[in-house]
């Protein structure tokens, strides 16, 4: 008697190896997708985050020195 495996259970092998490789790369593109957006989106309790938005606030509430002397001159 050999101890050679049948041809028909190699095939069978192959297949599920190939559906877990296929299995495993979608869920790992999934996984790495969702984790870059969430690395990319900085949240905004963080302080970088405010920093910005308070500098944004800042620069919305000011006023620029164009529109000064575009008020000076219209004002005689």
């Amino acid at each position: 008697m050999s101890n050679q495996p049948s041809p028909q259970k190699d095939s069978n092998e192959t297949v599920l190896g190939w559906k877990f490789v296929i299995i495993v790369g979608v869920l790992s593109t999934i996984f790495l997708s969702l984790f870059y957006l969430a690395m990319t989106q900085e949240p905004d309790y963080m302080p970088g985050a405010q920093r910005k938005i308070q500098q944004e606030n800042e620069l919305n509430h000011t006023p620029s020195a164009a529109s000064e002397v575009a008020e000076q001159h219209q004002h005689p």
